[in-house]
């Protein structure tokens, strides 16, 4: 499995947002779909090794992320919705660091999708001097160094301009036979380009399930006709 977490919960004060979530993916292309403060952020900022959970445990790609972190998150990318980075650093030193600490350089196909977002006049600039767009632009571009078997991604597509998005979904769907992209996003025709199978938050309680065990989206034949199972009274992919 690409992907293996087991029991994993999370508790904020007296409230517990995640008890005993679990599941096991291989590579695709994944929706997480729920409410707004069902946990879908937490889970993945849990699973990017950025929160520390109350129990459970994680494996990416065979490897520990509580007993051997570094294997772990080498072989892993997160992209959150709120910017993390220093406003001091430049673009250019985010994407240094991460090399880095993947032990990996930025390969030709990461340059490439810098120049596809248009990024080469903002590389020198300081994150805090930086727009929203480009921000996630940034991050999105640091998620592909090191070849990651994992992928994890939080309202990828926010802030972007159409164009950018276009890239994204094409890059994404590119990878999705590569790597397993687990994303979180409340944006319907965003998923429904992308082509991802959506996971409804509840299929995670319980029991550990398998993959394959996920309600799955239409069919490619029908996602191809321009079909997908959004929610009639909000809009979000369901």
């Amino acid at each position: 499995m690409t992907l293996r977490f087991h029991n994993i919960s999370k508790t904020f004060g007296y409230q517990k947002v995640l008890d005993r979530v679990s599941y096991a993916f291989g590579t695709g292309l994944y929706a997480l779909h729920g409410s707004n403060g069902i946990g879908k952020s937490t889970l993945l900022s849990i699973l990017a090794g950025i929160l520390e959970p109350d129990a459970g445990e994680i494996e990416v790609a065979g490897h520990s992320l509580h007993s051997a972190p570094l294997e772990a998150k080498a072989r892993l990318s997160y992209v959150p919705d709120k910017c993390p980075i220093y406003p001091f650093m430049t673009g250019c030193e985010l994407l240094q660091f991460v090399a880095r600490a993947k032990g990996t350089l930025i390969c030709p196909d990461v340059e490439a999708l810098l120049e596809s977002f248009a990024l080469g006049a903002y590389l020198n600039t300081r994150f805090g001097q930086m727009s929203l767009g480009t921000q996630k632009k940034t991050m999105l571009a640091s998620a592909w160094i090191g070849q990651p078997s994992v992928m994890l991604m939080d309202e990828s597509s926010n802030g972007l301009d159409l164009a950018t998005r276009d890239v994204l979904i094409a890059r994404i769907r590119q990878m999705r036979e590569k790597a397993l992209i687990l994303i979180s996003t409340h944006d319907a025709e965003f998923a429904q380009s992308t082509g991802a199978e959506v996971l409804p938050f509840s299929k995670l309680h319980g029991p550990l399930m398998r993959s394959h065990e996920c309600r799955r989206g239409p069919p490619a034949h029908e996602r191809a006709a321009g079909h997908c199972c959004i929610d009639p009274e909000n809009g979000a992919v369901e």
